[in-house]
């Protein structure tokens, strides 16, 4: 089965169309995060993710572009908008995505968390602390059960279900909603891992939970805790060392593709170009043969309007020359003719 050459192109650019439309939704996601460590004190990390939002949105422009004037046909802008594609390919997209691998390689490990995130994982845990301290200073303050037959001289007061919890107000609820926001969205647990909170324990890290509210617990991400989760054990994973490993690898692998596909697209524009010129050529040519016919049909039925038009002029001709004519008219004829010389004589 022979493959045509447009098809491939077509193929080629669907393909960087979906790929690049996820670079472009996971850039939105982050951007919404707004958990980008920062790079030798600079948000140079932030920005390459801005950065890659316009580009990648930039390239899906120009491929969807690309397959519409493949579907529409022979127009007049298909050549010049290759040259224009090819010149933004050239001199933004591919050298961006390669600033990218370079970013990569010059971080050096001098990442650093954002004020902000540290802020909030501060937050929670002076909470988780506080309550922590609370529940050890009941349990101190809790006397044994009094032996059998001795009366108990403990107060109503004394009988407490739990630690005191610390009031929660509307700031702590926004530090509460970023630390929780990170550690489901890149399964990791406080900064250093679950110790952050005081779950100590390796065995029952993954399943202890600190009240926050009637509703929400401070917890590490696990599957038995989340519906639909996919962290697995994460108490001994930190969300600094998370982020710092999840952003580099994350910017050198869309840089790749992105560079990867951008150095193919310079590489193919010359075809599509080509692609082009070939259907001018086509769309000429027929246009060529539509007008000759139309000439020659033209011509053909000028020449039987006027074969026609001979043929009337001849039948009208030879039907004045044949008339037939009565014997009575004809004497009268030749009578006149005959007066009229006598008259004349």
């Amino acid at each position: 089965m022979k493959v045509k050459f447009r098809t491939v192109l077509l193929v080629f650019l669907f393909i960087k169309l979906c790929i690049l439309f996820t670079v472009l939704q996971e850039s939105i996601e982050s951007l919404s995060s707004n958990d980008h460590p920062l790079l030798f004190g600079t948000n140079d990390i932030y920005l390459f993710d801005m950065m890659l939002a316009a580009i990648s949105g930039l390239s899906m422009i120009l491929s969807a572009l690309y397959i519409i004037l493949f579907a529409i046909g022979h127009t007049r802008i298909r050549k010049p908008y290759v040259v224009v594609a090819f010149v933004i390919n050239l001199i933004f997209v591919v050298p961006f995505f390669l600033s990218g691998v370079y970013l990569v390689f010059q971080d050096d490990h001098d990442l650093k968390l954002t004020s902000k995130v540290t802020k909030s994982f501060e937050t929670v845990f002076d909470f988780a602390e506080t309550y922590n301290m609370n529940g050890s200073q009941q349990a101190v303050s809790t006397k044994p059960p009094p032996k059998k037959g001795v009366k108990s001289q403990s107060t109503p007061n004394n009988n407490v279900s739990g630690p005191k919890l610390p009031i929660v107000n509307p700031d702590l609820m926004k530090h509460f909603d970023v630390v929780d926001h990170i550690q489901k969205r890149y399964c990791c647990c406080g900064l250093n891992g679950g110790i952050d909170y005081g779950f100590d324990n390796e065995t029952t890290a993954s399943t202890e939970t600190i009240p926050f509210t009637s509703k929400l617990d401070i917890r590490c991400p696990h599957n038995s805790l989340f519906k639909n989760s996919t962290c697995g054990d994460t108490h001994n994973k930190g969300c600094e060392n998370r982020l710092k490993q999840v952003y580099p690898t994350r910017i050198l692998i869309y840089s790749c593709i992105g560079a990867a596909f951008s150095v193919i697209f310079a590489l193919v524009s010359p075809l599509i170009y080509s692609q082009f010129e070939l259907d001018r050529r086509r769309a000429r040519a027929k246009y060529i043969r539509d007008w000759r016919h139309s000439i020659e049909t033209f011509v053909a039925d000028q020449r039987l309007w006027a074969l026609r038009k001979t043929k009337k002029s001849s039948d009208t001709s030879s039907k004045k020359k044949h008339s037939p004519v009565s014997p009575a008219v004809s004497s009268i004829k030749t009578k006149s003719s005959k007066s009229k010389e006598s008259v004349k004589k």
